[in-house]
């Protein structure tokens, strides 16, 4: 729906007096009338349906947001926003992402706390993410009070449509959006499910490594990884060629040598395999070809993920700012390994007189083949890492941990309607939530989980308590 100047002004002007209609004002009757109301809404500025296989009704509304709540001088952005509904008299659950949504159009899509309770879905896309992205954009307004207020704006324009039980939920970082929604706006939402949710408390936390080394997984299958990424590091000459080839055929680019990256991938192996729940089965024999280590390596931590200019470079805004991130451990990898080099001769000074004849004689120098220790890695240190790679040269925040004790305290203190799910052998579970062990706050481990902990994969007793109690809640 494309606005007239005079009409934009006007929606501008309700959007700031942010009137809220009665609910006998609002609520429709039949499917033209949701539509209908929901276009009337002064915020939203577009509402395109959907096909769904799963939802009466399915729709793509776009909503007007400030980039900076509290100075409208900063002008708006448009946030995509995906309503899928069941019934006003149903409960509603909010996916609080923390990324792009663009999943929430397939027909087929449905969030499993919806499915279990029937209840209408809205997945609102996160600031900076996907389609909802100011411009320009101005990192200093990428930050989770900004953030959490266009939850709430979305919540208090939904509410009169949607008068019952909202649950909010999110998945790893959408599940940190979860938590922080809950924190700064504890009454918008009536219970908080949060899956895999870290609660870091520095930009490389460090808790992160010591639980890979001591914790994932059985002490076999974690030297068995170890093993892996050794012998990796050993092949480096026989590899590499391999390695800058997939570089080259697949256009990555980087910050920092190819060399480096490569040594980054070896470190990130080890994250990744626990972090996704790959079956320690599909480790290569460290006798086999080249070719075949090599393909592994990829399936497991590919380095496009080091590739600066993506989409999921304002996450890295966020880890750097106030979310927090992991760190590497360098240390198993301080070996020393025996290969022969080829080492040019060096050129004394003064031997040439002109610098296009000291560039022609690096070209094709004079030297020897050298067969000595080398260091396994060519990386000097990986501290610091995140900033280096995947920041912007002309914005490098300084960690802020106002955040972290925000949420812990809350937690502590809250009576607020909590769930936490998190996988016993996830790296990420190191940086978890510490259970309060209160009464409103439900806690569960999955048993040898990974990152896609969900309820559904919970053994069935946990699962059975957990959904008898949500929907005790529901229906008080």
């Amino acid at each position: 729906m494309k606005l007239s100047k005079s009409l934009i002004t006007l929606a501008i002007l309700a959007f700031l007096a942010n009137p809220v209609p009665s609910v006998s004002q609002i609520l429709p009757t039949s499917r033209t009338q949701l539509e209908t109301q929901l276009s009337s809404l002064p915020e939203v500025t577009e509402v395109f349906r959907l096909e769904s296989t799963e939802f009466e009704e399915k729709f793509r509304i776009r909503v007007r947001q400030l980039v900076n709540h509290d100075d409208i001088v900063y002008g708006f952005f448009e946030q995509r926003v995906f309503l899928m509904h069941v019934g006003f008299d149903r409960p509603t659950v909010m996916v609080t992402e923390g990324y792009a949504t663009a999943y929430a159009a397939n027909p087929r899509y449905r969030e499993e706390l919806s499915r279990m309770f029937n209840a209408n879905i809205v997945v609102v896309e996160h600031r900076y993410f996907g389609e909802s992205v100011p411009s320009p954009r101005r990192w200093e307004f990428l930050n989770t009070k900004e953030a959490m207020t266009d939850l709430h704006k979305i919540r208090e324009m939904l509410a009169p449509l949607y008068p019952g039980k909202w649950i909010a939920t999110g998945i790893s970082k959408g599940g940190q959006t979860a938590m922080a929604y809950r924190t700064m706006y504890p009454n918008d939402v009536d219970i908080t499910v949060c899956y895999v949710a870290p609660l870091c408390h520095g930009a490389e936390d460090g808790r992160h490594e010591p639980f890979i080394a001591g914790t994932s997984g059985t002490p076999e299958s974690r030297q068995k990884v170890l093993d892996f990424q050794k012998e990796v590091l050993i092949r480096r000459d026989s590899l590499m060629p391999l390695f800058e080839k997939y570089c080259d055929s697949t256009a990555l680019s980087f910050a920092r040598p190819v060399g480096e990256i490569f040594d980054y991938c070896v470190l990130e192996y080890s994250f990744a395999f626990w972090q996704w729940g790959t079956d320690p089965g599909d480790i290569p024999d460290l006798k086999a070809a080249d070719r075949i280590l090599f393909a592994h390596l990829m399936k497991v931590a590919s380095p496009d993920y080091f590739v600066r200019d993506t989409p999921t470079m304002p996450f890295f805004i966020q880890a750097a700012k106030e979310l927090g991130y992991y760190g590497y451990d360098t240390s198993p990898f301080r070996f020393k390994v025996t290969r022969t080099r080829f080492v040019p001769e060096k050129i004394k000074k003064g031997l040439f007189g002109k610098k296009k004849e000291i560039k022609d004689s690096l070209a094709s120098p004079a030297g020897k083949w050298v067969t000595k220790k080398y260091p396994a890695m060519e990386l000097k240190k990986a501290k610091g890492y995140m900033k280096e790679l995947f920041l912007p040269d002309f914005y490098k925040p300084r960690f802020n941990r106002s955040l972290y004790r925000l949420q812990r305290t809350f937690i502590k203190q809250s009576d607020a309607r909590l769930v936490f799910i998190y996988g016993e052998w996830d790296p990420w579970t190191a940086t978890a939530v510490p259970d309060p062990g209160k009464p409103n706050v439900l806690y569960y481990v999955q048993p040898g989980g990974s990152h896609r902990a969900r309820i559904a994969t919970l053994p069935e007793s946990m699962r059975n308590e957990l959904q008898q109690q949500i929907n005790s809640w529901l229906n008080e």
